[in-house]
């Protein structure tokens, strides 16, 4: 009878599958490492962009704040009696505009107010500038910019100066 030795076989395949098995092992503790890396990274990117939108929500609080205490140094009244203070000014402005000419913005910034808006005719917007002078409490102030849009009208900016 013709024995065969099957042992270098066996260790050959014993030697393959601890391979095979501590590859996978070590493998898998790789996979894990790197999961648990990625998330401890996620939690500190995730905690600092917390942390900058609490800063900004905290910056932007204290300016509102800063905003709250300038408007509740004026009283109410004084608050009322400036509004008022405009209204003659409005309403006289409003009857001597051409009604060819539209106002699309006003701007006071102190001691400016300025006009902003569009004119079908160029008599129209020259109209204007005269009678932008007769206001009461403003003189006429230096020429803005004046150009056509690409429907014909013209837009216009006039500054007037406040005399008060």
């Amino acid at each position: 009878m013709n024995m065969t030795n099957f042992m270098p076989w066996r260790q050959q395949r014993r030697a393959r599958c601890l391979r095979f098995w501590g590859a996978m092992f070590v493998g898998a503790w790789l996979v894990m490492l790197m999961v648990i890396f990625g998330l401890r990274i996620n939690h500190q990117v995730r905690l600092h962009a917390l942390r900058a939108e609490l800063a900004g929500m905290q910056s932007v609080r204290h300016a509102l704040m800063s905003r709250q205490t300038l408007t509740t140094e004026v009283p109410m009244p004084a608050l009322k009696r400036q509004r008022h203070a405009w209204q003659p000014v409005l309403e006289s402005l409003a009857s001597v505009i051409p009604s060819q000419v539209w106002l699309t913005e006003l701007r006071y910034q102190p001691p400016a107010l300025m006009l902003i808006g569009y004119a079908t005719t160029l008599p129209a917007l020259s109209a204007l500038r005269d009678v932008s002078g007769q206001l009461d409490g403003f003189t006429t102030g230096p020429a803005g910019e004046i150009r056509q849009d690409s429907q014909g009208h013209w837009m216009f900016t006039f500054n007037l100066k406040s005399e008060r």
